[in-house]
C-alpha cells in the first residue's frame, strides 16, 4: 500500500482507476476531476491533405506551395504534441492512487 501524502496513512488508499470503476453514475458526475483524461478525436486527414497539396504546388513551382507545406507541417506537429500530452496524462491517471479517507489523489 502507498502512504497518502496528506493524511500520512495507508489503510484507505487504492488505485484511482479501481475506485473510479466502483463509483455509481451519480457520484461520477459529481467528481469529473477524478475521471480518466478523454482522448480527443484528432483528425489527421486535413493537415495531411494540406501538406500534400502544398507539395503538389511546390512541384508546379507555385509559391503558395510553400505556405501549404509550412501550414500542414505545423498543424501535424501540433496534433502530434497534443496526442503525446494526452497519452502522458492517461498513463499518469493509471498510476495514480486515491485516499478514501481524505479524498486526495496522488502519484506514488
Amino acid at each position: 500500500m502507498h502512504v497518502c501524502p496528506v493524511c500520512k496513512r495507508s489503510d484507505r488508499t487504492t488505485k484511482l482507476s479501481r475506485y473510479w470503476r466502483t463509483l455509481p453514475a451519480e457520484r461520477r458526475a459529481a467528481a469529473p476531476h477524478l475521471a480518466r483524461p478523454v482522448l480527443h478525436d484528432e483528425r489527421w486527414t486535413a493537415p495531411l491533405g494540406l501538406l500534400a497539396l502544398g507539395c503538389a504546388l511546390l512541384v508546379s513551382e507555385a509559391w503558395l506551395g510553400l505556405v501549404g507545406v509550412a501550414g500542414g507541417g505545423l498543424w501535424l506537429v501540433t496534433l502530434r504534441d497534443e496526442v503525446a500530452q494526452t497519452a502522458k496524462r492517461r498513463a499518469d491517471w493509471h498510476r495514480k492512487q486515491y485516499c478514501r479517507r481524505c479524498r486526495h489523489d496522488f502519484l506514488p
